[in-house]
């Protein structure tokens, strides 16, 4: 009778989560936890990249947290979570689901809509990323990046430096609500930029799938 009971609890979780990211909308976040479940040291502790997740959708309060920590904002002059060079924001962070494709809104803590359809196989060649709950891509705006005598060279290493920042982010605030995630480098750059309709002045640079730990 419990496990019955357990059952339908997951399934009715299930398809809560599903409800709210299946409706090609753009979406509220919850507001991010005031506080964390456990303290730095411990989250740097337990970071480590993880491949293996659990068939469960990400709760909205979980990606939320996840979302701001990458790079939310923080501050009331609206800068972020993650330091950038001259304090600009040209990294933007698309999250694909099984529902469709999103945009981050830092500002507004919300998610954009830019795709109803199932576009995870398009994002790298391993395999465990499409089997994510969700993934997040960290894409660089190039036209954003300031520095008008810098080299286009030196601008992409600036916006790597960046992600990297946002990355560690993502990976200490999974380590804390026991979230499993992994930076990868080994992406499908041309199916990307189409499946997110990316301009030419666009580059994604990684991604990082999300799920919750095999136990």
């Amino acid at each position: 009778m419990k496990q019955n009971i357990f059952f339908l609890t997951c399934l009715s979780v299930v398809f809560l989560v599903a409800s709210v990211f299946a409706s090609g909308k753009d979406i509220e976040l919850p507001k991010y936890p005031p506080t964390a479940t456990t303290d730095l040291v411990s989250a740097l502790e337990k970071r480590q990249s993880v491949r293996e997740y659990t068939s469960v959708s990400l709760s909205p309060e979980d990606l939320s947290a996840i979302l701001w920590a990458a790079n939310g904002v923080n501050r009331p002059n609206g800068k972020r979570t993650a330091p950038s060079a001259y304090g600009e924001d040209y990294i933007d962070i698309y999250i694909v689901t099984d529902a469709g494709s999103y945009l981050y809104d830092a500002p507004h803590h919300q998610l954009k809509s830019i795709l109803s359809a199932n576009v995870k196989g398009n994002m790298s060649g391993q395999g465990f990323v499409a089997k994510a709950s969700h993934i997040l891509i960290f894409v660089a705006d190039m036209e954003k990046i300031p520095g008008m005598f810098s080299s286009k060279e030196n601008k992409l290493n600036w916006a790597h430096a960046t992600a990297g920042t946002i990355a560690q982010n993502v990976y200490l605030m999974s380590a804390a609500r026991g979230i499993g995630t992994c930076l990868v480098a080994g992406i499908k750059e041309a199916e990307i930029r189409k499946s997110l309709g990316l301009s030419k002045d666009m580059v994604p640079l990684y991604v990082m799938p999300l799920g919750y730990k095999m136990q």
